[in-house]
């Protein structure tokens, strides 16, 4: 393996490790709001949860709870904005780093099938389209910076985590 795989393999790596890491928080998070002994209620309410729900479910506790509703509405949208890319960093079939444009990149094969329709202009009948197999290239640079845009998203979570075991303990 050249270095440059092993060094696109590595940040791919750890980015999937803070994906993970910041969806634990998410759960962390949710169960410190939820306020339960030892969060087993909350634990059991999204054991099995998408990030989509958990987002969702966030928003709505906190609606109740009303804590740092700037704070947490900030957490949401940071979250939201790499979504779609953490799906596909996750679920996306990975191909071969190589080397182009002062960069390495790498093919990712979304296998996700999608259905749209438009309308059409002046007319009855809407453009009905099945979209799958997309290929979406990144770059090392790219992935770096979703590191870093994580890496702020767990020291944000972190400290808000902090302060709500001391909000809940009161």
């Amino acid at each position: 393996m050249k270095e440059f795989e092993k060094e696109f393999y590595a940040h791919l790596g750890l980015l999937s490790v803070k994906f993970a890491k910041m969806e634990y928080n998410l759960s962390i998070i949710l169960g410190k709001l939820i306020g339960t002994d030892e969060n087993l209620i909350a634990v059991t309410l999204i054991e099995k949860n998408t990030l989509s729900q958990n987002l969702e479910l966030l928003k709505k506790i906190n609606k109740i709870r009303d804590y740092k509703e700037l704070a947490i509405n900030n957490l949401l949208e940071q979250i939201t904005g790499i979504k779609k890319d953490r799906n596909l960093f996750i679920h996306g079939i990975w191909g071969f780093p190589f080397e182009s444009e002062n960069d390495i990149k790498i093919v990712c094969d979304e296998r996700k099938i999608r259905y749209s329709e438009k309308k059409v202009k002046n007319g009855v009948w809407p453009d009905k389209q099945w979209h799958y197999n997309e290929n979406h290239v990144f770059r090392l640079s790219y992935i770096k910076k979703q590191i870093a845009r994580i890496d702020d998203i767990l020291i944000f979570q972190d400290s808000l985590i902090k302060e709500l075991t001391i909000y809940t303990l009161l």
